[in-house]
């Protein structure tokens, strides 16, 4: 068992992919690595005593992509991002765009909170539901 997971950690390595989630049985294996233009903030890990497992503490909320298509943190490359990690947002405020078929659709917070993590790079290619943007509440 220990040698697939090393195999399946090799392949990973070297995979186009930046998470991985696996189960099987009574194992469950979760892979992440940092890709490329994304800013990221840690997440705090707890210790399920019951079954040393860890786990991720996430209060966060996720904005997911609508469409396939890519995605583009501002309007134009000369034009500055129109969120960063750690601004506050309130709900209708654009986050990013998604082009698809030659259509761009801004895609807006439906919340009220801070930017906790950008999940996607910048003209990166989203499937439909993917997690782009994590908002978190405000510190104040």
């Amino acid at each position: 068992m220990i040698k697939d997971i090393q195999d399946i950690i090799k392949i990973f390595e070297t995979a186009n992919v930046s998470k991985l989630s696996l189960e099987i049985d009574n194992m469950k294996l979760e892979l992440e690595k940092p890709t490329t233009g994304v800013v990221t903030t840690s997440t705090p890990l707890i210790i399920n005593n019951q079954n040393d497992t860890l786990e991720k503490v996430d209060n966060n909320k996720y904005i997911t992509a609508p469409v396939v298509g890519t995605f583009y943190a501002s309007r134009s490359p000369e034009k500055p991002p129109f969120v960063v990690v750690g601004q506050k947002v309130k709900k209708g405020d654009v986050l990013c765009i998604i082009e698809a078929m030659k259509v761009m659709n801004e895609v807006t917070s439906p919340y009220d909170g801070v930017v906790k993590e950008i999940l996607v790079a910048n003209e990166g290619i989203v499937e439909f539901g993917q997690k782009l943007i994590a908002i978190g509440e405000t510190n104040d």
